[in-house]
């Protein structure tokens, strides 16, 4: 049996706030059938208040206000993370400013959250 040498190749989207995509390929050049995270192509900001964090699974539930960018009227609703660090950075009950994308694969992503001062 061939043994194919995995190569992972990340290319990072500078003018998309810098949002990393993965993509794998064999010896070949020949991408392999795992799942990608493609680049979102826009950001979007929100205002909130933190409900909820859970560092395991890196996930944030905010109640955030309107967010005309995508459509959205106000609601509460869990996001995925990018970054577990910035879990760190925020306490439920914390009023936030917030940056997320929506990936490829529907995942609303956060990749930047700041308490208001």
């Amino acid at each position: 049996m061939k043994l194919k040498s995995m190569i992972f190749v990340s290319i990072t989207a500078l003018a998309l706030g810098g949002t990393v995509a993965t993509v794998y390929a064999n010896a070949e050049n020949t991408f392999s059938k795992q799942p990608l995270m493609l680049v979102a192509n826009q950001t979007h900001q929100g205002i909130g208040t933190v409900t909820a964090i859970d560092n395991k699974a890196r996930k944030i539930e905010l109640k955030h206000g309107p967010i005309k960018s995508i459509g959205w009227m106000g609601m509460k609703m869990s996001f995925d993370v990018e970054d577990a660090d910035l879990l760190d950075e925020v306490a439920v009950g914390d009023k936030v400013d917030f940056d997320f994308i929506e990936t490829r694969d529907g995942r609303f992503v956060v990749t930047d959250i700041e308490t208001q001062g």
